[in-house]
């Protein structure tokens, strides 16, 4: 072989044994690369998918596009939802409900306008303006407490409160909420304070309230709105609990136990819990003031008398007055502004009566004297206190049982007083063990302010003045008393006052109208009236009366012995009464008949209202049956 041949077969040789090398070695590298290849065939998709989905969340998040799903983590300014500009005043929060109303905070003690607490909680409480004092009159005594000065007087016992009881801001005066509860069964509740405006919740309902309680599933947060995107006002916690206002169907309006009201989804709520019902309430603490009772029905007639005490003729009344067992004298009247008081009273009188059975309850009244102010005499106590010590003092001398009081027409501003002398002369009389009754008018909303509610606290027996619902100065005839009116004067006294305390009154007496036709002159005259300054005021058609009205009021017996003897009486199913109309000459005679029938339907509404007893004015009017009639229905 030659040289060369032997040298290209042996590079032949170790090229095929190095190729052999270097083609193990690629292919060590081709499968390499096949298994990274085959990692990343698996590793690669869900990579990018993971990639693209935190880029689309990242787009979602800057664009706003996940903002529905999302809860809202913002805080309410609370000063801003309850429209209040700082922590001098509270919200008021009535049956879980914020309202418009607010009250002040002095040094973190709650106070309420002393005419709301008149108002709404408990009208007894009555300034007296000798003393500077504001009083409240119990059974025997009164409490008493004063603007700046924590020293009060409360059921005979004085002490030393840790707050004013009393505080004016100008010209309003305000009460302490801690003072007024000594008085008013009620609790309250003062939420806010350190950054969070006060909210304040009063048991204030005079009946429970029932209020559904619902607790929490899971944490979550009352919002302002029915919405997740709208602020927070309170988080809870599972378990808490809020007061349901309104269910709606994915949102509920709620309150929560310091009075935030806002919304919660109804997911939230645990609605197996809804249902337990929270009372709340309060009603003025009783002030146990016994009646003193005439231990049987009251058949009371009042005895008019003026000039002398009436003791001559008293043994003859009760002689044809059978069934009588109170008779009330008018004997006593105030004659001036310095509450000074004239008696024609006679302790002669007082034995009669008592011999015959019968109990005195002599009249006090302001008849007499119209021109002595009201206002005067009773608004201040130094006079309140004369007039009573006379009055006690009267009882003491004459003997009687008991004091009948008859003050009218009193205007609007003496109500209050007028009624704290009812109450300071209570005191007097259950000391002395006298029976205390009071007259009323048949109630209406112009004499609201005789406060008969109250009256029905202090007084022994309030007494309805059944009668004059047209009277001798009315522009039109009428009925003096027709059953509409009687049974809506006892009807509404019947709400304000325990029956047992009531006694209705009944006229003996008719009044006969005339009426006499105006001429032509007179009736054009009355077209026009004029004012203070002269200036002519055209008056209504409607308003001018085309005829003159007389009146003449006359006994039982004379007012049914004139419409007998003048026309066809027939009854009147309106009124309850015997009716009579008459012409003599240019004049018409009209009248309602005060008689049996008429009183008998009187008594009936009465004894339907189970009163107390009937009254008359007066007992010298009185026909012989008239008190027979009486003890059919309130005899012993």
């Amino acid at each position: 072989m030659r040289r060369d041949e032997y040298d290209i077969n042996y590079q032949n040789r170790q090229y095929r044994n190095g190729g052999s090398a270097r083609g193990t070695m690629r292919r060590r590298r081709v499968s390499k690369k096949q298994k990274r290849r085959e990692v990343l065939h698996v590793i690669l998709p869900p990579l990018i998918a993971i990639i693209l989905i935190v880029i689309v969340a990242a787009v979602a998040l800057t664009s706003g596009a996940l903002d529905s799903l999302k809860y809202s983590s913002k805080k309410a300014d609370l000063y801003s939802y309850f429209n209040i500009a700082d922590d001098s005043q509270a919200v008021v929060v009535r049956y879980g409900e914020a309202t418009e109303e607010r009250v002040p905070i002095i040094n973190g003690v709650p106070y309420i306008e002393l005419s709301t607490v008149n108002d709404e909680f408990n009208g007894r409480f009555y300034y007296d303006t000798e003393s500077d004092s504001y009083l409240y009159t119990r059974a025997d005594k009164s409490d008493s407490a004063r603007v700046g000065d924590r020293t009060i007087t409360f059921d005979g016992s004085s002490s030393t409160v840790g707050y004013d009881p009393y505080v004016v801001e100008g010209d309003t005066v305000y009460m302490a909420l801690d003072y007024l509860k000594l008085y008013k069964d009620i609790d309250y509740r003062l939420c806010g304070g350190d950054g969070e405006p006060y909210r304040i919740w009063m048991s204030d309902a005079e009946t429970d309230t029932g209020i559904t309680i619902v607790p929490l599933k899971k944490k979550q947060a009352v919002r302002t709105a029915e919405d997740k995107k709208s602020e927070i006002l309170k988080e809870l916690n599972a378990g808490d609990t809020v007061i349901l206002l309104q269910k709606g169907d994915e949102w509920s309006k709620v309150t929560t136990d310091d009075f935030l009201v806002g919304y919660i989804e109804n997911k939230f709520l645990d609605n197996a819990g809804a249902g337990e019902e929270l009372k709340t309430g309060g009603s003025v603490i009783p002030l146990n003031i016994p009646q003193t009772s005439l231990g049987e029905p009251v058949v009371l007639a009042w005895h008019n008398v003026t000039n002398n005490s009436g003791a001559d003729d008293i043994a003859s009344i009760l002689n044809s007055s059978p069934g009588i067992n109170v008779i009330s004298p008018t004997w006593f009247t105030v004659t001036d502004d310095d509450a000074n008081i004239d008696s024609i009273g006679s302790k002669d009188y007082v034995d009669i009566c008592h011999s015959a059975g019968v109990k005195v309850w002599a009249l006090f009244d302001n008849l007499q004297h119209l021109e002595v102010s009201s206002f005067e005499i009773f608004s201040k106590a130094s006079k309140r206190d004369k007039l009573i010590s006379q009055l006690i003092a009267y009882a003491h001398e004459y003997g009687i049982d008991g004091i009948n009081i008859d003050v009218e027409s009193i205007p609007v501003e003496s109500g209050e007083h007028f009624m704290q002398f009812i109450r300071e002369l209570s005191i007097k009389c259950r000391e002395n063990g006298l029976i205390l009754s009071v007259d009323n008018y048949v109630p209406m909303d112009y004499n609201d302010h005789y406060n008969r509610a109250e009256q029905g606290v202090y007084a022994d027996y309030v007494i309805i003045m059944g009668y004059d619902e047209h009277y001798s100065g009315s522009l039109t005839a009428g009925s003096v008393a027709s059953i509409g009116y009687v049974r809506s004067g006892i009807e509404n006294t019947v709400s304000m006052v325990p029956n047992e305390k009531i006694i209705n009154a009944v006229p003996l007496y008719t009044r006969i109208w005339v009426e006499t036709p105006k001429t032509d002159e007179e009736i054009e005259e009355d077209r026009v009236k004029y004012d203070d300054q002269g200036n002519e005021i055209p008056v209504p058609e409607e308003d001018i009366v085309p005829y003159k009205l007389e009146v003449q009021t006359v006994r039982m017996s004379e007012g049914i012995e004139a419409a007998r003897a003048n026309a066809e009486v027939v009854w009147d199913e309106e009124t309850a009464q015997n009716y009579a109309t008459w012409t003599k000459g240019d004049k018409t005679y009209e009248v309602w008949l005060e008689d049996r029938d008429s009183l008998e339907a009187k008594l009936k509404v009465m004894q339907e209202n189970n009163l107390a007893g009937v009254a008359a004015w007066q007992v010298k009017f009185a026909d012989d049956y008239v008190w027979d009639l009486f003890s059919s229905y309130y005899g012993n």
